[in-house]
């Protein structure tokens, strides 16, 4: 059993440094110089979704352990935490904090800030999307992206336009 737990870690673990690696290069083409905040989020966030779906395998699987998450080891749940959505959370925040160290955005805690962007737009469209497994209009996932970003600009855009 010990070596199918483990099996199981690394199998977890691999898929998800996949896909949190992806999701780094994306943060870095958008959020890395900033043009146009609104744009250069709306993009990333639009990017950010996209990738859901070059993932199926990887979605599959969070999924599965969404729906099984009580009966999954505590040691599996984490380092699937840990390498997967905390990752990819975390490295967010120091692209926000250096956008808000530029005056573009309002910060008290980036990691908040971090959170609440991923909820307004990709959280968003990944419950609706059931991570990819059902077909939303790309308008409607536009939509929500950029509602997303509107708001997240209103709770911590300082109206400053990047240039």
């Amino acid at each position: 059993h010990k070596a199918i737990r483990r099996q199981r870690q690394m199998c977890i673990r691999d898929s998800a440094q996949q896909v949190s690696d992806t999701i780094a290069d994306i943060l870095d083409r958008h959020l890395r110089k900033v043009v146009d905040l609104r744009r250069d989020l709306i993009d990333f966030g639009l990017e950010r979704v996209a990738a859901v779906t070059k993932f199926p395998d990887h979605f599959a699987l969070v999924r599965a352990i969404e729906a099984e998450v009580t009966r999954i080891p505590p040691a599996v749940l984490e380092v699937w935490k840990e390498v997967g959505p905390l990752s990819s959370h975390r490295k967010l925040a120091p692209y926000l904090d250096r956008i808000a160290g530029l005056g573009l955005l309002r910060l008290d805690d980036a990691e908040r800030a971090a959170n609440h962007f991923n909820l307004l737009t990709i959280t968003d469209v990944n419950q609706r999307t059931f991570y990819g497994a059902l077909p939303m209009p790309q308008s409607e996932t536009v939509s929500i992206v950029v509602g997303g970003v509107d708001t997240f600009l209103r709770l911590y855009g300082t109206g400053t336009a990047a240039t």
